[in-house]
């Protein structure tokens, strides 16, 4: 192995020079030259600046570049929510918030928002805010050093902007890009907007804990909804600045050593940037008190069925607007509705919708025991003069039976259809072009057969020649239907469908629809009986006055209550209320309802269904109208037959349904004045005078002692709670378990019904027969029966 000579040591002095020969040999080597002598380079500055020009035009390149295609902020789906709040009818009552997903955000507008809580967030969060671009150097190099010293106070190296444009864009990477793109979106930001709406939005959107974005929610959420946002002291916007670096931990709920530390950090901060003075901050040294967070369930119970028809009702027609953010919005669904962060006013009275609460819940009208699980109860109240829907009843909790008895499932009407057969009549006349008045009398014995529609009156009731207030007043299956005949059903189905109901495509041609034969919405029923205590009005049933973007006067909807199709005339409605206040006078199928209201006139209709599938009592005074229904449903939605309970053994429209409408409306009319009805254009008699006359007239006698006048005071007739609707015309004949009037077909429970299915018991005329009136219209295709005749088929009895 070669050797190596030794390196020469570094302090040894440098080799000499070896001279070349003087005298080289013949033939031998030149001598050797000696090493040449290496320059050193120096870089002039002439390329020493042109690498750092070429420098700056790459970084200036690459920054522009990035400028130009990084996007400015958007708003990711979270950052646009704000929570939608309903409030009742006076408009400062809050019902519920609309909170989707647990974020309750509500922004303010820039003139809202409060001075304290900018002038905490700059103080705390970004002192340089109305100085720097978006961005700041100094700040970046404080954050960096309280890194190093491991202090935290002094803050982080993001601006506000730079806070916001994370918070709006949902991004929180723990990345370098992301901190470069947010840099670059911030200047952007600070470029297109004045820094107050920056700092607005910014308090907007931050998060603040207990679920609350913004400053607003977050005044609700720690210091309870009675104080104003917008009126924000400086202590109580010092706590919540305070705690926004770990806004959960910081909770003075779950730490109170730590929001106290941060409180006096910001409230020094205050005084250092001259917001506040000295003295202030001496005289709170403590910061002020948080209340208990609680988490309403706003949807639970009664309540959420409201609530779900109010989303809905705003969803529905698919409004647009734009949000105090500038954001347009379109209104789809519920979720949309929920957190567009509207203010919305609803037609739902307060006092009214306990009052209906509380008697669905009353055991004593309503009892709970022995109730069929299935049962579907349903109550709505409607404002007449508007259409508004002052009170609903859908079930007894939303949240475990979303099903709404009321705008959702749909019952067959019963004879609460008849009033709409007879405005039709009253407002149309018959085919032949007769005028029809309520003087006019009809045969009443059953069973009858129209065409081939068989017809049996309830228990197969004998009433002779009556007129239209006596056959509206104890229900009279067989003079309706032969009324229908005469004007003909599509007649009575075009009367419905201006009224705003909704009928089934089989029942507009059948003559049993004067019956109720087709299944309906509550709701509507409940809207055209508004219609008629109004004076013929329709005003489409709503729950909403008015939805505005937060607390602007931004309109989203508005309803205009004076809005109204009036498509009959005046007499018409008047003749059709008249002899609706005959069911709540003595002898009508709900007497009791006069017998509770005394003075006040109410109109209205009982109704039961084929084999008692669905029990009904809509009624209304001037200025007041409610509707009760019960009906049952199978598990497949399938109509089952109501089996009596609590007391009741045959559910029909007079027993549980006339005893919640008085229930309900004796809260809700209390203190209101007495209102009366427009008068009928003619007086007519619910009874037929004592003698029959001998010559039959076409006119029905009537006496002021025996007509039924909207300001006579009715008596009690023994129509009680747990009785029927059956007539109970005069003194009572009978004892405790019959219904006056000579009616013996049974004890107390056996009731007028309009049921078509069943069996017929006895015809209980015996002091009545002979005090009819003479002429009957003698329908086509007609044809009576003796009296005790067989129960007819479909269009049998129909409950009163």
């Amino acid at each position: 192995m070669p050797s190596h000579p030794p390196a020469p040591s570094r302090r040894s002095a440098p080799a000499a020079r070896t001279a070349p020969p003087r005298n080289p040999g013949a033939g031998g080597r030149p001598p050797a030259q000696p090493p040449a002598k290496r320059k050193r380079r120096f870089l002039s500055w002439s390329v020493v600046l042109s690498g750092l020009l070429l420098l700056v035009i790459i970084v200036v390149g690459v920054g522009t570049l990035a400028y130009a295609t990084t996007p400015t902020p958007s708003l990711n789906a979270n950052a646009l929510k704000a929570t939608t709040t309903v409030y009742y009818s006076d408009g400062t009552t809050v019902m519920a918030e609309l909170n989707d997903d647990g974020i309750d955000r509500k922004p303010l507008t820039e003139e809202q928002m409060p001075k304290s809580a900018k002038d905490a967030a700059v103080a705390s969060e970004d002192r340089t805010f109305y100085e720097n671009k978006g961005v700041s150097v100094t700040g970046i190099a404080r954050a960096v050093w309280g890194v190093v010293t491991g202090n935290p106070d002094l803050g982080g190296g993001s601006t506000i902007t730079q806070q916001y444009v994370k918070n709006i864009t949902g991004n929180d990477q723990r990345a370098y890009t992301r901190k470069a793109t947010e840099a670059i979106q911030a200047l952007k930001v600070d470029q297109q907007y004045e820094k107050d709406q920056i700092l607005t939005s910014y308090l907007n959107t931050v998060y603040f804990g207990r679920g609350a974005y913004g400053i607003a929610a977050a005044t609700e959420a720690y210091f309870g909804p009675t104080v104003d946002p917008t009126q924000l002291t400086h202590e109580q916007a010092a706590l919540l600045i305070g705690i926004l670096p770990a806004p959960s931990a910081w909770d003075p709920a779950n730490s109170p050593e730590n929001a106290q530390k941060r409180y006096s950090y910001v409230m020094d901060a205050m005084q250092k940037m001259g917001s506040i003075s000295a003295d202030e901050v001496a005289a709170n040294p403590t910061m002020p008190e948080a209340v208990k967070q609680e988490k309403p369930k706003w949807f639970q119970g009664p309540r959420g069925y409201v609530l779900n028809a109010i989303v809905k009702e705003l969803a529905a027609p698919g409004y647009s607007f734009t949000g105090l953010d500038g954001i347009n919005r379109t209104l789809k669904t519920a979720d949309d509705v929920a957190a567009a962060g509207l203010k919305i006013v609803s037609t739902i009275d307060a006092a009214k919708q306990q009052a209906a609460e509380e008697t669905m819940g009353d055991t004593k009208v309503f009892p709970a025991k022995g109730r069929p699980e299935t049962l579907r109860a349903g109550l709505i109240s409607i404002d007449p003069t508007t259409g508004g829907v002052v009170a609903m009843y859908g079930g007894p909790d939303y949240l475990t039976q979303p099903f709404d008895a009321v705008n959702q499932g749909m019952a067959q009407a019963g004879s609460t259809f008849k009033p709409i057969t007879l405005l039709a009549a009253l407002q149309n006349g018959t085919t032949d072009g007769q005028k029809v008045e309520l003087s006019d009398t009809f045969n009443g014995s059953s069973p009858q057969t129209f065409g081939d529609t068989p017809t049996t009156n309830f228990s197969n009731e004998q009433f002779g020649n009556i007129n239209l207030v006596k056959a509206t007043a104890d229900s009279v299956n067989t003079v309706y239907v032969h009324l229908n005949q005469e004007i003909g059903p599509r007649t009575t189905a075009k009367t419905a469908e201006q009224l705003g109901i909704t009928m089934e495509d089989n029942s507009t041609s059948a003559l049993a629809n004067v019956l109720g034969s087709s299944a309906v919405l509550p709701i509507q029923m409940a809207q055209a009986y508004a219609a008629l205590a109004n004076g013929g009005t329709v005003h489409p049933a709503h729950y909403i006055q008015q939805a505005t973007v937060g607390d602007s006067d931004v309109y989203v909807v508005r309803t205009d209550p004076n809005k109204g199709e009036k498509p009959f005339k005046d007499d018409a409605v008047a003749d059709t209320v008249y002899a609706m206040q005959a069911v709540t006078k003595p002898g009508g199928t709900a007497a009791s309802i006069g017998s509770a209201f005394g003075k006040r006139p109410i109109a209205g209709k009982t109704g039961t269904t084929n084999k008692n599938r669905a029990a009904w009592f809509n009624g209304f005074t001037p200025q007041l109208q409610t509707a009760v229904v019960l009906y049952n449903s199978g598990p497949n939605g399938e109509e089952l037959s109501i089996p009596g309970w609590g007391g009741v053994r045959e559910v029909t429209g007079a027993t549980y349904p006339t005893r919640i409408w008085t229930s309900y409306m004796q809260k809700a009319l209390k203190g209101t004045k007495i209102e009366q009805f427009a008068r009928p254009s003619e007086q007519v008699s619910s009874e037929p005078s004592p003698t029959p006359s001998a010559t039959p007239t076409d006119t029905a006698s009537a006496s002021p002692s025996d007509s039924v006048s909207p300001s006579d005071s009715p008596s009690d007739d023994g129509d009680g709670p747990d009785g029927g609707d059956g007539p109970s015309n005069g003194p009572s004949q009978s004892g405790p378990g019959q219904n006056q009037g000579g009616n013996q077909g049974g004890g107390q429970g056996q009731n007028q019904g309009d049921t078509t299915d069943q069996a017929a018991g006895p015809p209980g005329l015996a002091d009545r027969v002979a005090a009819r009136l003479g002429q009957a219209r003698p329908g086509p295709g007609a044809t009576g029966a003796p009296a005790g005749g067989q129960a007819g088929g479909p269009a049998g009895r129909t409950q009163g």
